[in-house]
């Protein structure tokens, strides 16, 4: 989870993108990226440079050459989940279509809760959403990862950390573990020069370290230092 703007979309899809090149087939269900922006952040990030802006190295059809058949090889599926698109529909597709290509799903990324939680009259049903994600991880077999968007008091204010506090219902009960993405200053940087690349990212719930790490956003990629 992570304050608006800090990246969790891109941790999470370099997450899945890694998995997918060991091999272990995933599945990317996002409510908030377009399929074809995936597709745009994926080339992106596994080749190094920004389709929308930049040609590649020896051009168009050398890249398409080797890229096509390596993209369509690597056991990653891209899923932009439409408005009233339910988690288990989603992640049938996902299925189906991992079915087709011939491999098994081993990891289901879902960006984000807030996008599969139903409306009620106390706000987002989280607690139900992370539930059923629960619940569907057990029946077929996945680890998942899920993103959240979180607000703090002041989430323009850096020096205010995200706690546990802070997360969504239901976060903490169905899950192994909790961590965040702390950007500092990346809050309403959107249009300006000044655009803080270092992050770390800690546990919220459970032991462990911190890990500092460096964003590259023209490459989409988050890189450990």
């Amino acid at each position: 989870m992570s304050l608006p703007t800090a990246g969790r979309s891109t941790l999470a899809l370099n997450v899945a993108l890694h998995n997918a090149q060991q091999p272990i087939g995933a599945l990317f269900t996002s409510g908030e990226i377009t399929s074809k922006a995936l597709a745009q952040k994926v080339i992106a990030a596994r080749y190094g440079f920004d389709v929308r802006s930049q040609v590649p190295p020896g051009g168009w059809e050398t890249f398409k050459a080797t890229a096509v058949p390596e993209l369509d090889a690597t056991p990653l599926l891209r899923h932009g989940a439409r408005v009233g698109t339910s988690a288990r529909d989603s992640l049938r597709a996902g299925l189906l279509a991992a079915a087709r290509r011939g491999f098994t799903l081993r990891l289901w990324v879902v960006d984000s809760l807030w996008h599969f939680s139903d409306f009620t009259d106390q706000g987002r049903d989280t607690a139900a959403t992370m539930a059923e994600l629960r619940s569907l991880a057990r029946a077929y077999n996945l680890a998942v990862l899920v993103t959240s968007q979180v607000v703090t008091e002041d989430p323009d204010d850096p020096d205010v950390p995200v706690t546990a506090a802070h997360l969504p219902a239901g976060m903490a009960d169905y899950s192994d573990r909790v961590l965040v993405l702390d950007r500092p200053g990346a809050q309403g940087r959107w249009g300006t020069t000044l655009y803080p690349s270092a992050a770390i990212l800690r546990r919220v719930t459970g032991p462990g370290p911190a890990i500092e790490l460096e964003l590259e956003p023209e490459h989409c990629r988050f890189v450990s230092l």
